[in-house]
């Protein structure tokens, strides 16, 4: 058991180890409102046992959280992306009796700080609630929308993706654990094969939401994986579940897809077509950004879409290897002022270069130079880590300072991506 002291007054922030896994189940009871009445190994399941923390106030369990083991798909520079391993931030959560008292900004520091001890140099996040996160650096960097695609949609698809798709076969399975490595193994290739944004899950996470809970689903079926394959090789998959549904006498069925992957825009569509074919369902329902295939084959996107929602934040914890893990669309050469006011480490002014896809940043701090070519916070830079907004868009809502003209444009050009972020699984 490790203890480290946290930033805000009588709070510290511990982590905790295996042996105290029931600390953070009466923890969790009591923040969640979880009812305790499953089985200690089956809610053990869902425990980021990995690195769980416990905030203490005045002696009192005051917050737990937690860190899962990532890898993100940042953009490569090119059409592709590369995997970058990143913490997690999970579970996190505020005892009733300790609210507004500084315990969240002491776990949440806290958990950046121990990130930077493990040499990553990127955060993320799934935010239930929206307007926590901004103030700690994380940025919105990837939005999706609900699809909804009815029983028998018709994909207008160009005929060479259709004959790739005829190409692809799809199989439909129980999922269990013993799938794990194979769908790691695909996880990884479609995260890198397309645009920014997928998340790779450690092995035991996959192994953990491909093993079924019964007392979790609570009468709903099992998960379900969908494989695509061509010429013996896995192109693609879709975890799912289906809900049987029928209203006025006839089938109205739902199919929710949790995650969802293919190396080519063949395999998407062959998966696509199976999806919406189910006997009994209405409606299959898949998060996925305004711009993916799916929602292009379609009529308009007012025919598919509903809710948009944010799917990952980014934040960059360790600024300069975070600019060396990405890469870059064109050379770029400037000053660039980032301000962070959590993690000084990052704050001042850079030498921001780019030279053949390769970026990498000098600190400045205290040279006798020019003024920097433009302002933004680490916020800015999460928000745009993966493509999915610009520093134009936010320097024209007021977040961005321009010092010398162009200056924005350059580094937009440089991290420019040929697609936006797609749907990020969850965590």
């Amino acid at each position: 058991m490790t203890e480290n002291t946290g930033i805000t007054e009588k709070i510290t922030v511990r982590q905790v180890g295996a042996d105290e896994a029931e600390t953070l189940l009466a923890a969790d009871e009591l923040i969640w409102a979880a009812s305790g009445s499953e089985p200690q190994d089956v809610r053990l399941q869902g425990v980021p046992i990995r690195a769980g923390f416990v905030a203490e106030r005045d002696g009192e369990i005051a917050g737990i959280c937690g860190s899962w083991d990532l890898d993100i798909a940042v953009p490569d520079g090119g059409s592709g992306a590369r995997l970058v391993p990143t913490e997690g931030l999970t579970w996190v959560g505020v005892h009733p009796d300790h609210r507004r008292r500084g315990v969240l900004t002491a776990m949440v520091r806290h958990h950046l700080e121990w990130t930077a001890g493990q040499g990553r140099s990127l955060a993320a996040l799934k935010a239930s609630e929206a307007g926590i996160y901004g103030r700690f650096g994380y940025g919105v960097a990837s939005t999706v929308i609900r699809a909804s695609f009815g029983r028998g949609t018709r994909f207008d698809a160009p005929a060479a993706v259709g004959e790739l798709a005829d190409a692809t076969r799809t199989t439909f399975e129980t999922a269990t654990p013993e799938q794990t490595a194979r769908l790691r193994a695909l996880v990884q290739r479609c995260a890198t094969a397309g645009p920014s944004g997928s998340v790779v899950r450690s092995e035991d996470d996959i192994r953990r939401h491909l093993t079924d809970v019964p007392e979790y689903r609570v009468g709903l079926e099992p998960r379900r994986v969908l494989w695509a394959t061509r010429d013996g090789d896995d192109v693609g998959f879709a975890v799912l579940r289906r809900t049987p549904k029928w209203t006025d006498g006839s089938p109205h069925g739902e199919v929710e897809v949790f995650h969802f992957g293919s190396t080519d825009a063949g395999a998407r569509l062959a998966l696509a077509r199976r999806l919406v074919d189910f006997d009994l369902m209405g409606s299959t329902i898949n998060w996925v950004p305004l711009d993916d295939p799916l929602v292009l084959w379609s009529a308009s996107p007012r025919t598919v879409t509903g809710g948009l929602t944010d799917s990952l934040w980014i934040r960059l914890v360790d600024l300069p290897a975070a600019v060396a893990d990405r890469g870059h669309a064109v050379d770029c050469d400037l000053r660039v002022e980032v301000r962070d006011d959590v993690l000084g480490a990052n704050q001042g002014v850079w030498h921001w270069q780019s030279v053949a896809g390769a970026g990498r940043l000098e600190r400045v701090d205290g040279q006798p130079a020019e003024p920097a070519d433009l302002s933004l916070s680490i916020t800015d830079l999460g928000a745009v880590w993966l493509g999915d907004q610009t520093l134009g868009a936010r320097a024209a809502a007021g977040f961005v300072t321009e010092h010398r003209p162009g200056a924005v444009a350059a580094l937009d050009a440089a991290l420019r991506t040929a697609v936006g972020p797609t749907a990020a699984a969850d965590f």
